[in-house]
């Protein structure tokens, strides 16, 4: 086939056409890989460094992982151009093996590195998931060799890179990397060096006296005033389930715990969260908890999805234990969903022994049940895995029939679950219940009242839809407060007069009848409490 040109009668043939396009080809979709490969390092640099916060950090995040994609399209658009362009001469031997070419065989084996790297960074995070957080991060930071192959393989080629606008682009995104690579780099030696000086020193900030359940060989020092441990590993545990494990920095031994112990973390944005022990009792050496993503609930999940990166420091105050495992003829261990992870080590204690047990393990689907390995590596013959989308809705009642006289049953999941079971159980006088809630019960609702601080005087009143708590934050915002669900005790209180409405399930009838109450999630009976506050 021939085009003829207008104007001069000259002719063109089809395949000189093809190898002009071929070539434009190769020359544009290179230099937008290459564009595209230092936007997304330089989105990368930023997520990991403080220039990036919030929802923006979020944003960026998202760009970064695009660019990524786009970067990979373009390549393969590129090496697919270079092959069939016959005037480059250059085959599938050149192509994958590096510095094969006769001419300019420096560029050409830049181009086949770069690409095996861009080819390792791609698969290590569609497999993310399953390796540990270590390796995929170390596995990531191919991406700066990468870019500097890439960067080699453009000049050398003799690209368009070699112009000036593009070589001042070039530039000036260059100088910003190495700018973000040094600042991250100082960052983790002060990180480094603070840890290593303040492993076991106490934070400014302590929390109010909470009453140490069956907490087992815990230092009231450490509980009270908080270590700064080192997040050693972050793991995908299942969908939306992210474990960490945390260490001290220093490699010290941290205090001992039993199944059933919390921890508490106060993120970098002020927020306190609790969270299940799940790992190992006899592992002195670290803690590991696992956080369920709720995009819909308060924002400390989110935050540690979203913020919270393997060697980065947190402070963490506890262990306490509110859900001891109690000795027993028998264990009924019942878990939904993440409520696993309050029950794990439990069900692995009981296991070691010559006890009876048996663990029913509840969840949607099995992609989003985590430790199911470990839970199944117990004993098949004690573990009843019930994904719901298989088989459907657990039959509570036919479980709690099943269990013998004398069983103790430990419950741990959501609201719906927990009072299924709260209800079976309440029909057989010959169990004993133990439950852990992940959120409190209602905190609002039922008729106003006054709150009176001894201590100022001060007079509050407390709507129907506020709680203790909130009302009395309004006017005092230094008061302490933790979960704000009832769980964590850090809202104690006592009451000098009045007849409190408890809703926690925290407190015993002991304490209650000594004046203890929690403000975030009680009420009133009486027209006025008198608060020691």
């Amino acid at each position: 086939m021939v085009f003829v040109a207008s104007g001069n009668g000259s002719s063109v043939s089809g395949a000189q056409i093809d190898l002009v396009v071929w070539w434009d080809v190769a020359r544009v979709s290179g230099l937008i890989a290459w564009a595209l490969l230092g936007a997304t390092v330089l989105g990368g640099l930023l997520v990991t460094t403080r220039f990036a916060r919030g929802r923006g950090r979020t944003w960026i995040r998202e760009v970064h992982e695009f660019g990524g994609v786009l970067a990979v399209a373009f390549t393969v658009i590129h090496l697919v151009s270079v092959l069939a362009d016959a005037q480059l001469q250059i085959g599938l031997r050149e192509l994958f093996v590096p510095f094969t070419r006769q001419s300019n065989p420096v560029a050409q084996g830049c181009g086949v590195l770069a690409f095996y790297l861009l080819t390792a960074v791609v698969v290590t995070s569609w497999v993310r998931a399953l390796l540990p957080w270590r390796w995929w991060r170390r596995l990531h930071l191919l991406a700066f060799p990468l870019f500097g192959l890439a960067c080699a393989h453009s000049i050398l080629a003799g690209s368009d890179t070699t112009r000036p606008v593009l070589h001042w682009a070039s530039l000036v995104v260059g100088e910003v990397i190495l700018f973000l690579v040094v600042f991250r780099l100082l960052a983790l030696y002060r990180a480094g060096s603070s840890a290593l000086t303040q492993t076991n020193l106490p934070t400014t900030k302590t929390l109010p006296s909470i009453p140490r359940l069956h907490a087992g060989n815990v230092s009231s020092s450490t509980t009270q005033t908080g270590m700064r441990l080192l997040i050693s590993q972050t793991t995908w545990e299942a969908d939306n389930v992210l474990s960490l494990r945390l260490r001290s920095p220093d490699g010290s031994p941290l205090p001992n715990w039993e199944p059933g112990a919390h921890i508490e973390l106060a993120l970098p944005s002020g927020r306190r969260r609790h969270y299940s022990l799940c790992g190992d009792p006899d592992d002195t050496r670290s803690y590991r908890i696992a956080v369920l993503q709720v995009p819909v609930g308060r924002g400390g999940s989110v935050e540690i999805h979203n913020e919270t990166r393997a060697g980065q420091l947190i402070t963490v105050h506890g262990p306490w234990n509110y859900f001891p495992l109690v000795p027993s003829s028998a264990y009924l261990f019942i878990a939904g969903g993440i409520g696993i992870t309050a029950v794990l080590a439990m069900a692995a204690r009981v296991a070691s022994t010559d006890s009876v047990w048996k663990l029913i393990y509840i969840g949607r689907s099995r992609t989003s049940m985590g430790f199911l390995d470990e839970v199944c590596a117990l004993g098949s013959d004690r573990v009843d895995v019930i994904p719901s989308d298989e088989r459907g809705r657990a039959d509570v009642d036919a479980i709690i029939d099943a269990t013998a006289p004398g069983t103790a049953v430990y419950c741990c999941g959501p609201d719906r679950l927990m009072r299924a079971v709260e209800e079976r159980v309440s029909h057989r006088s010959d169990l004993t219940l133990h439950i852990e809630r992940f959120t409190g019960r209602a905190a609002t609702g039922g008729a106003p009242f006054q709150v009176e601080l001894r201590r100022t005087g001060q007079i509050i009143e407390v709507p129907a839809d506020q709680t203790v708590l909130q009302a009395i934050r309004a006017v005092v915002p230094t008061i302490t407060t933790g979960c704000e669900q009832g769980i964590c005790g850090s809202c104690r209180t006592v009451v000098l007069a009045g007849e409190p409405d408890h809703r926690d399930d925290l407190l015993s009838n002991t304490e209650r009848a000594a004046g203890a109450m929690l403000l975030c999630v009680s009420r009133s009976h009486s027209d006025r409490l008198v608060l020691d506050l």
